[in-house]
């Protein structure tokens, strides 16, 4: 009897003990975000006064008064609002901080959410060795979504490798990522040829033919709508109906009986995109095989 007694006075304690452990720890998170909060604060006046004032060692003694890890996410966030003389400034400011250096260090040691978040600040810093660094990442990073963060980074500094060598270094895996219609969006126009390629292999991914179709549609225009054409009738359901919708976005003089036909294929998403299109572009010719697909055994159809 006593035994349980000790046991219970024990087990009481050790709860209390763990309650005030807690409290603590609360307590201390509570007074290291409002920290932090103080300091973010500080440092964005800092760089909203600098706008003004051009003051560099002023803006620089303020980036070092606070944790490295504020300086990087405040100082990323801000200088993605500015543009032009007041960006290339502040870029030299972060650069003679050392910033983009902690960055490359997040790049190398971070868990997947900072390695991702380090690949887009890089890009934004723009520092010297950001492509080499970038490059090594889209390389040997374990993690294919950093790889895709570090695929899309290269883009943006225009130093993506060729199409087909940066999805190979993604993997298969990581073709079915929905990042990579991102990474296809930010093609410059000068590479809209390798999209286009790459589109039209019989042997890729459906997903990413279809990817690259939707970016090819959305900003290549009416260039391209004999290429989108020619693949309405592909093999893989996924790339025609893709080609389906871009038509409907770009026109075509033959649209009608290419969305007609489709109207009548025997895969549900196909008719779904023709009938889409058809929506889109308004042609009176299409209202009869639109009427039909009313009665459409798939809902989606309908």
């Amino acid at each position: 009897m006593w035994y349980i007694w000790d046991l219970s006075i024990l087990l009481s304690t050790l709860s209390l003990v763990i309650m005030l452990f807690l409290i603590a720890r609360r307590v201390l998170q509570e007074r290291r975000s409002k920290a932090e909060a103080d300091q973010r604060r500080q440092l964005l006046t800092a760089l909203i006064a600098f706008t003004e004032s051009r003051d560099r060692e002023t803006l620089k003694a303020a980036i070092l008064a606070v944790p490295p890890g504020v300086a990087i996410d405040a100082g990323f966030e801000f200088i993605s609002l500015l543009r032009g003389e007041e960006r290339d400034d502040v870029l030299v400011a972060f650069d003679e901080c050392g910033l983009p250096a902690l960055v490359c260090r997040q790049l190398e040691r971070g868990d997947v959410a900072e390695r991702i978040h380090a690949a887009e600040m890089l890009a934004a810093l723009g520092s010297e060795d950001a492509t080499a660094r970038l490059l090594s990442a889209l390389d040997q990073d374990r993690s294919r979504e950093v790889r895709i963060a570090a695929a899309i980074a290269l883009c943006d500094l225009g130093s993506l490798p060729l199409l087909g060598v940066a999805l190979d270094k993604i993997g298969v895996a990581g073709q079915r990522s929905r990042r990579l219609i991102e990474l296809f969006k930010r093609f410059p126009r000068s590479r809209f040829n390798e999209l286009a390629i790459h589109a039209s292999r019989a042997d890729a991914v459906p997903f990413i033919r279809a990817a690259a179709i939707e970016a090819l549609a959305r900003a290549g225009g009416f260039g391209f709508a004999a290429f989108f054409a020619g693949l309405t009738g592909d093999a893989s359901p996924e790339v025609a109906a893709a080609a389906l919708r871009a038509l409907g976005l770009t026109g075509y003089a033959g649209a009608p009986a290419i969305l007609a036909s489709a109207m009548e294929n025997d895969d549900w998403d196909v008719r779904a995109a023709a009938a889409e299109s058809a929506g889109r572009l308004g042609l009176p010719e299409l209202a009869a095989p639109l009427s039909r697909l009313m009665d459409d055994e798939v809902w989606t159809v309908r």
